[in-house]
């Protein structure tokens, strides 16, 4: 399933510091099993992003996300309607996990 999130930034410096240590963890391959980021998308003003994941679950990623974005961001997590998505990858269950 693909999972977005509206990221409220509330704490900016925060919320870099949560960013690379993301990065961190997606360029060393070490995101949890059934995790997958695909998209990006910060705002011009640094006070809002959007972000869209595949995952197994919403609980899933919002379980390993919170510890992250707590004090940083305020987070609506929402299931994406693929069949009305424009723009979302074509799922292929054999590469929805991320292997470590």
């Amino acid at each position: 399933m693909f999972v977005a999130i509206h990221h409220t930034i509330t704490d900016q410096v925060k919320w870099d510091e949560i960013g690379s240590q993301l990065t961190a963890l997606i360029e060393a391959d070490k995101l949890p099993r059934g995790i997958k980021p695909l998209f990006y998308l910060p705002s011009t003003d640094g006070r809002r992003a959007d972000c869209v994941w595949e995952t197994d679950s919403v609980e899933t990623l919002k379980e390993f996300l919170t510890p992250y974005s707590t004090g940083a961001s305020m987070d609506e997590y929402f299931q994406v309607n693929t069949e009305l998505a424009m723009g979302i990858p074509a799922h292929a269950p054999d590469r929805l996990l991320v292997h470590h």
